[in-house]
């Protein structure tokens, strides 16, 4: 990050990811990290929080509350338009609700705005994703999508041990995740994105089941900007990827589990948890398994905080982010393609993959 170099930052949408003060433990790092957008800026030396936006004027009361010491200046709109115009921000988040994402990305890059951080997931429909992809790399704008453990050190170790080439190549992938939040726009985004990250191929085809209660659901989104988790479906699917890895995904409200991926190569097993991961191999010419804790790299920042200084190292020196927006389009058309089954009576859905049928989707 450069020195000399101060960033002009902006934030849309002031809800718990974007605003919520203070830090999150991370047991892997022995301390704690601004999780929130607006504490991740606070954290980074050479950015000033310029302006912030929501349409709900408590969160922006609660917003100067929380940071007015940190950011007094900051001004406070309702307009994300007029914000852009008059702050003329460097850097932008765009913490919307999943449905209000596309506009504000595209509105921001005409802006003249040169990096993004757009929570997860992108958009909610292909459509709205291909725009913004358009908008940025037409304008050269640095993008990176908030699927936060592509910043964390697990994640980062695991990359690097099947770089190597130790176990081989990848199989198959088991991946878990459940809790009353197990909703696939949501935390779904997360799992789907990290199996996409390690099969490290473009998906082929995908059979998906929802859980019971969501079965109407489909087969164009319905989550009403992810909120709720009531009518924003969980499910399992199957997902074959060109490369020949398959992986199976659980993402159920119906059951407890955290975070958690297998993956499964040639001559070994990789476990992941949030916080932690370890290497299971075979003892040479026996049945046995033994495991060994997967060693976690040095890191200065992680997860949101380094994801944005990613975005400026990426303005000042170029090359992409970690999850740059044509990575997370696979993530959100495998979520589709999962409801796209579902209501067909969960056959194959074959990729490429198009919207069901955009023109029942709610306005935004």
């Amino acid at each position: 990050m450069s020195e000399r170099t101060r960033y002009r930052a902006a934030v849309v949408g002031l809800s718990g990811i974007s605003a919520t003060p203070g830090s999150k433990s991370y047991p892997e790092l022995d301390g704690e990290w601004p999780h929130s957008h607006i504490a991740s800026y606070t954290s980074l030396p050479n950015v000033d929080l310029v302006g912030v936006c929501d349409l709900k004027t408590d969160l922006i009361d609660q917003f100067r509350a929380n940071y007015q010491t940190s950011w007094p200046n900051a001004h406070a709109y309702t307009d994300y338009r007029e914000m852009l115009e008059k702050e003329k921000p460097d850097l932008l988040s765009v913490a919307t609700s999943d449905d209000r994402h596309a506009q504000i990305v595209v509105d921001a890059v005409a802006a003249g705005v040169k990096g993004i951080l757009c929570e997860k997931p992108i958009a909610t429909t292909l459509a709205d994703a291909d725009r913004m992809i358009a908008a940025a790399e037409r304008a050269g704008v640095v993008m990176a999508v908030n699927h936060t453990r592509r910043w964390r050190p697990v994640w980062h170790a695991a990359k690097t041990v099947l770089a190597s080439g130790e176990l081989g190549e990848v199989r198959r992938i088991v991946a878990s995740c459940g809790h009353a939040r197990a909703m696939l726009f949501r935390n779904g985004t997360h799992l789907i994105d990290s199996v996409c990250g390690f099969a490290g191929s473009e998906p082929d085809w995908v059979v998906g089941l929802l859980d019971e209660e969501h079965l109407a659901y489909g087969p164009i989104y319905a989550g009403q900007g992810g909120r709720d988790p009531a009518i924003d479906p969980g499910g399992s699917a199957l997902v074959h990827f060109k490369s020949g890895v398959r992986a199976f995904i659980n993402m159920s409200k119906r059951m407890f589990a955290p975070l958690e991926l297998d993956i499964y190569c040639e001559t070994g097993l990789l476990r992941l948890r949030d916080g932690s991961g370890e290497i299971v191999t075979p003892l040479p010419g026996t049945q046995t398994q033994v495991s060994r804790p997967l060693p976690l790299p040095l890191v200065r920042l992680a997860e949101t905080p380094a994801a944005i200084a990613e975005i400026i190292r990426c303005i000042e020196k170029g090359g992409q982010t970690l999850c740059p927006p044509r990575e997370a389009r696979k993530t959100l058309a495998i979520i589709i393609a999962i409801i796209q089954s579902s209501a067909a009576g969960s056959v194959p859905v074959k990729f490429p993959l198009v919207d069901a049928d955009v023109k029942e989707l709610a306005p935004v």
